[in-house]
Formats: structure tokens, sequence, C-alpha cells
């Protein structure tokens, strides 16, 4: 083997010596962006069973506050609409 070739296979090492440790660093990278996706995919569904939950009480609030004005008093200042006849609350946007 000449200079010449022993030159290139060290350079042939030290790149594929250089990509490994990228692979390995991307890997961890890809590791630690997976967790904070389950996390934030975790934090988005407990606010969809919260606002199912808050839901569910504005409604039965609006059924128990047409017998009881202070609770129809309660959802006007919190500004919920009610229409009780299709069974959905909103919140007006400010």
């Amino acid at each position: 083997m000449n200079k010449a070739q022993f030159s290139a296979l060290n350079l042939v090492g030290a790149v594929c010596g250089l990509l490994i440790a990228c692979d390995v660093v991307l890997g961890i990278l890809n590791g630690r962006l997976n967790a904070e996706v389950g996390q934030t995919q975790g934090q988005f569904n407990q606010a969809q069973q919260i606002q199912n939950t808050a839901q569910g009480l504005v409604m039965r609030i609006a059924q128990a506050g047409r017998a009881d004005p202070a609770l129809r008093a309660l959802l006007a200042r919190q500004d919920f609409n009610v229409n009780l006849a299709t069974n959905a609350s909103t919140t007006p946007t400010p």
C-alpha cells in the first residue's frame, strides 16, 4: 500500500467516524424530541378531558338554571351562552 492509498483510507475512515458520531448525536436528540412530543400530547389530552368535563358542568348548571335565577346569573357573568335545545355551550370571544 502506498502513501496515497493510506491517506485516502484514513480520510474515508475519518469521514465514517464523523458520520457515526453524527448518527449518535441525532439519535439522542430524536429521543429527547420524542419525549417532548409525548409530554405535549399528554397536555393536549388532559386539556381535552378538562374541556369535556367543564362543558358537561356548564350544561348541568344551565339545566338547573331553568329553575334557579342565581345559576342563570352565574352563567351570564362568566359569559357562557347555552342553548339547551342543542345541548351545546359556547363562550364568546372578546
